[in-house]
């Protein structure tokens, strides 16, 4: 507890506060000594007894409004802050250390591999925070998971009058278009060489003979319903042949060109769309997103699905749509969504007092 600011300062009082039992001299007292002490050249805090001299003059005045222990005061926006940067080498003392986050100050962390404020390990002595602005980590990216706001690695204790916020995870990313397919046809013709005796169409007394490349095809009668235009179509084993518009005549029969056609197709493959990504989870410097619709598929094959929406402040992200079906294979299922992130960390290592807002879990 501090030095009074005002009124009468007794050895009591100093023992109390920088020595704790036993006679005390003010040659005892000069801040660098053990029981005052001053700051390491790497450490930010303040010294809360940075009045008291370190040579020379000293007296009980200049002891009032002084305590034991060092405090940083975030009075304007940082990220990524961790205990042992702000108290340098002096983190190792066992002295009092106190960080206090102002009103309207956000601590923030730009990664999810990062913490807005880290109690790392290697603290000893008390260690305070008091958190009256907000704690906030960062937000997955598409399937990932949130970051955590605060983590102890160490005793300490924390009291929140603010906001501590954990990232939000990110939503899943869309499943895969299933796979299609389509199939063509065309009409093939093959012409004879121009009065080819192997490939011809001989017409005597309604007595047909079909012949293609030297094999009788066909040797009988034509009815009209035979194939288009009386006595000029036949289709046999999936073939149509029609009679050629050259005739050729003698006494005993009429022969005729011919050409043969026949249907060919093809299968194409195509491809399913692609899903969509997901969005990011709300976090510092970040707001939740929906996630982006998937790519069209080929002809025949399904689209991809639509990216999840990222989670708010230490929620889940929403898992991805699924692709849909293709003619030949279904669409696959979307991604997961991210996990939410921790507003505490290491809550074994925590002392906590709330008077503020949460989001996010604890582990």
């Amino acid at each position: 507890m501090a030095i009074a600011a005002s009124g009468a300062v007794s050895f009591s009082d100093l023992r109390t506060e920088f020595s704790g039992a036993g006679a005390i001299s003010f040659s005892d007292l000069y801040r660098g000594g053990s029981l005052v002490r001053g700051n390491a050249g790497n450490n930010t805090a303040t010294n809360l007894a940075a009045s008291v001299p370190t040579s020379g003059a000293i007296n009980f005045t200049n002891f009032r409004s002084t305590a034991r222990g060092w405090r940083k005061t975030f009075a304007s926006n940082a990220t990524n802050q961790n205990a042992s940067s702000i108290f340098g080498t002096d983190y190792g003392v066992n002295y009092p250390k106190e960080i206090v986050i102002n009103s309207g100050v956000t601590l923030g962390a730009t990664s999810t591999g990062d913490e807005a404020l880290e109690i790392n390990s290697g603290g000893i002595g008390s260690i305070t925070v008091i958190n009256n602005g907000t704690l906030i980590g960062k937000g997955g990216a598409a399937g990932q998971a949130g970051g955590d706001a605060f983590e102890a690695f160490v005793s300490c204790t924390l009291t929140n009058n603010g906001s501590i916020y954990a990232g939000g995870g990110g939503g899943g990313s869309g499943g895969t278009g299933g796979n299609g397919s389509y199939t063509t046809s065309s009409t093939v013709t093959e012409s004879p060489s121009f009065h080819q005796d192997n490939h011809y169409w001989e017409a005597r007394n309604a007595n047909e003979k079909l012949v293609w490349q030297g094999t009788i095809i066909f040797n009988g009668y034509l009815s009209q319903n035979a194939g288009n235009n009386w006595g000029t179509r036949i289709v046999i084993g999936g073939y149509t042949y029609d009679r050629g518009v050259t005739r050729q005549s003698d006494d005993k029969w009429t022969k005729l060109d011919l050409s043969r056609f026949y249907t060919t197709s093809s299968t194409t493959n195509t491809s399913g769309g692609g899903g969509g990504s997901g969005g990011v989870g709300a976090g510092y410097n970040q707001s939740a997103t929906s996630g982006s619709s998937g790519s069209s598929g080929g002809t025949n094959a399904g689209n991809g699905g639509t990216g999840g929406t990222g989670g708010g402040y230490g929620a889940s992200g929403s898992n991805g749509n699924s692709g849909s079906n293709g003619n030949t294979s279904n669409g696959s299922a979307g991604g997961g969504g991210g996990a939410g992130g921790k507003y505490i960390r290491g809550i074994s290592f925590v002392t906590f007092t709330n008077n503020g807002a949460v989001a996010g879990g604890t582990a």
